[in-house]
């Protein structure tokens, strides 16, 4: 099996493009200064592009060595991405104990906006299924850098979302939150499904029923 560039760069631009990171990158960012968001965003790119890059080089390894299969990758991250959707649609808003509102962390470049949704599980396993198809140092290095041409991209879609918080306002952007997790919390069940469709345990059910 030959990898192909343009066959690479569809699939990791659908897998691990900008959209639904900076959907939640949009919602998590409305009230901080732009010096936080460039920081959140640079964060999020580098953190996503050694993950990505990792799985290139040792994915099959890891996974192999850890046990762990493709179906539990996925469902995997479909759990951790439900945990954060449900904070988002029922967890309401966190200040500190003095009654002054905190704002977000940093933290949020690596959770949840790096993974699992621009460095997902499903641009993970395309990469270590790239990698593991051609594992020649001129393909892998291909794929290496399609990753990180993607993530440069991704970056500049970042700095410049936030210019959408102008067209909405403060009760607008709460009720997108609302709806940004709801449709994460869908997509993390549709992770868990697919995992387990992978293991079969859906047609068995199905079947059983």
């Amino acid at each position: 099996m030959t990898v192909k560039f343009l066959d690479v760069f569809m699939i990791l631009f659908i897998t691990m493009g900008p959209l639904k990171p900076a959907i939640v990158y949009v919602t998590l960012t409305a009230k901080s200064d732009a010096s936080f968001r460039r920081k959140v965003a640079l964060r999020t790119v580098i953190t996503a592009s050694i993950v990505a890059i990792l799985f290139v080089l040792a994915g099959e390894f890891l996974l192999s060595a850890f046990h762990v299969s493709i179906p539990a990758l996925k469902m995997a991250g479909g759990l951790i991405l439900l945990l954060y959707a449900l904070e988002m649609i029922i967890g309401g808003d966190k200040k500190e104990d003095n009654g002054i509102d905190s704002g977000p962390s940093t933290n949020i470049s690596v959770y949840p906006l790096a993974l699992p949704l621009m460095a997902t599980p499903q641009g993970l396993v395309a990469v270590t299924t790239f990698a593991a198809a051609d594992p020649n140092t001129s393909d892998m290095l291909m794929v290496v850098g399609t990753i990180l041409g993607l993530m440069a991209f991704n970056f500049v879609f970042l700095l410049g979302a936030h210019k959408i918080l102008k067209l909405i306002g403060p009760a607008a952007l709460k009720v997108v939150s609302v709806v940004v997790g709801l449709l994460l919390a869908a997509l993390a069940i549709q992770l868990v499904i697919w995992g387990l469709t992978d293991l079969g345990v859906i047609e068995e059910f199905v079947a059983a029923g």
